[in-house]
């Protein structure tokens, strides 16, 4: 609009001059202006249609860390462009964070540019970033012709570290000093071996250490541990009826947490979650830190894709997966029918979203500073997470 008000000055003072002083000069300036204005609209139709984007995101970023990314711009092209403009629309699918990302370049014929630009996300979740259309201006930036781009890329911020003393986790069954559920005892799980021991008389000639006992020459039991790996499994449903930055954020803290701690207690478990981009539910033994940030990713990577809950249905209708001894489902929102399904598998324990406690533990969570909470406390009336 500026350009168009400054070129509309010029050919007022150029006709003003013209008729006022006589002078051949300005009416032959004001020709070739018109003349050049006319050549620059016509070779703006077909500058920028040879233009090749693309997009690239880091995998991973880290919450209140700056990220950064970079468009790759190639003209296949003799001919410039002069002036493109277009905005990056970035989105949070997990928390419905939306900002704008403008940009402007210039680029000659056969020529290569590379944007830089940087990101900060105060949530957690996996941010688009996606840039359908562009225009590329003539020479006085006066017409526009839209350029197709289709480019999309994305990142997805992890939580900060959270840590938290969950008491419903001691219980029998959680803990891993138990005896239903140990490591460290003998059983029957045929996946752990727990020691080497002679042949006592009650023992089952299938726990016998062939090898062993060939070259000992003597009977050798291998004895089992109790079946750890099929204690647990921790469910994270991301859906939300309305997307809730607060609700999202704590949900994955609170998921993180969870993870977290079952680590740092030594107590065996494994975590689902349903990744939407290929229809398929992944179980992971959590055993180490990668364990943790690769399934931690995928809940966070497809997290805000799904149109309604569907963790617990992926679960149960997916052929040959496991049963577990207990289920430990977090989610903003529980279905009772979901749960109702789940409690068919084992025992459930709920961590869920509320206002109120009205039974069960209370978790009140404590966010990282105090700017950040007022933030969320100005956005969301949730006040604590209860176990139930």
């Amino acid at each position: 609009m500026k350009n168009r008000i400054l070129l509309l000055i010029w050919f007022i003072l150029l006709a003003l001059a013209a008729v006022f002083t006589g002078v051949w000069v300005y009416a032959v300036l004001l020709l070739l202006s018109a003349l050049a204005v006319v050549a620059f609209l016509l070779l703006g139709f077909f500058c920028g249609k040879k233009i090749t984007m693309k997009l690239k995101l880091p995998k991973a970023a880290e919450q209140d860390g700056i990220w950064k990314g970079k468009l790759q711009i190639a003209n296949e092209s003799v001919l410039p462009v002069f002036l493109g403009k277009g905005s990056l629309h970035l989105e949070n699918h997990f928390t419905g964070e939306q900002m704008e990302l403008p940009f402007s370049f210039s680029l000659k014929g056969r020529g290569k540019k590379a944007i830089d630009f940087q990101g900060k996300s105060q949530w957690c979740g996996c941010i688009y970033a996606t840039l359908h259309t562009w225009r590329s201006y003539d020479f006085f930036g006066l017409a526009g012709q839209k350029r197709k781009a289709g480019l999309s890329a994305c990142t997805v911020v992890m939580p900060c570290e959270q840590k938290e003393d969950f008491q419903f986790l001691t219980k029998e069954g959680f803990d891993m000093e138990s005896f239903r559920y140990s490591g460290a005892r003998p059983g029957d799980d045929p996946g752990e071996t727990f020691d080497i021991r002679e042949y006592q008389e009650g023992d089952s000639i299938r726990q016998i250490h062939w090898k062993l006992t060939g070259k000992l020459d003597k009977m050798m039991i291998r004895q089992r541990s109790f079946p750890v790996d099929d204690t647990v499994l921790i469910l994270a449903e991301p859906y939300l009826k309305e997307k809730a930055p607060a609700v999202a954020q704590t949900l994955g803290e609170v998921f993180a947490a969870v993870l977290n701690s079952f680590m740092e207690q030594g107590i065996s478990c494994q975590a689902g979650v349903f990744d939407h981009s290929t229809g398929h539910f992944y179980i992971e033994k959590i055993r180490t830190r990668e364990d943790y940030e690769t399934i931690l990713y995928l809940f966070l990577r497809h997290g805000g894709e799904g149109e309604k809950p569907c963790t617990i249905t992926e679960y149960l209708h997916t052929p040959g997966q496991q049963r577990f001894a207990n289920y430990i489902y977090i989610t903003g929102a529980p279905e009772e029918e979901d749960l109702r399904r789940l409690r068919t598998r084992g025992e459930v324990t709920v961590v869920s979203c509320g206002t109120t406690a009205d039974k069960g533990e209370t978790i009140t969570w404590k966010y990282g500073s105090q700017d950040k909470k007022k933030n969320i406390e100005d956005t969301c009336p949730v006040s604590c997470w209860k176990v139930s």
